[in-house]
């Protein structure tokens, strides 16, 4: 080969290698959608662990960047009250946005008012969802010391 065929098939090679690296998802924040995978976990919050539910992928390319979500759930509304006997009950209503039936399962942790986990945690349970509808997942703690909750969900399995 010439000095200059080379030249140019190490140019290509090169730039191939730099638009391929530009097309990963990136693990972090950018404008509004954030990457839940790095996400802290607030107290009080309903979270997405399995990322086939509900997640944003961000890949930059040579043009800028591509969002792309993937939404087979929503929250549509979640809320906390205390029961007559002095628990935690948090509750949440999940819409699936898919035309497919669902089985999504949920698990809540709870805390005290120090946000000390109480080691009061729920089994997985399941909830099914019928295609472009609605189904409530709900928990109540154990003991009347919880103050905070986290409820994880997941696809069920």
């Amino acid at each position: 080969m010439t000095k200059s065929i080379k030249t140019n098939m190490l140019a290509v090679m090169a730039l191939t290698a730099v638009l391929s690296g530009c097309n990963s998802t990136q693990n972090g924040y950018a404008g509004s959608h954030p990457v839940q995978r790095t996400q802290t976990n607030e107290m009080n919050t309903i979270v997405f662990i399995d990322h086939a539910l509900n997640r944003t992928d961000i890949t930059r390319t040579p043009f800028g960047e591509r969002v792309r979500d993937t939404v087979k759930v929503t929250i549509d509304r979640s809320g906390i009250r205390n029961t007559e006997t002095g628990q935690l009950e948090v509750w949440t209503t999940l819409r699936n946005r898919t035309d497919y039936d669902l089985q999504v399962e949920g698990k809540a942790m709870f805390f005290d008012a120090d946000q000390a986990p109480l080691m009061d945690e729920s089994m997985w349970r399941r909830v099914y969802i019928p295609a472009n509808g609605t189904a409530v997942y709900r928990e109540t703690s154990l003991n009347n010391r919880a103050q905070y909750f986290l409820v994880e969900l997941r696809e069920g399995r």
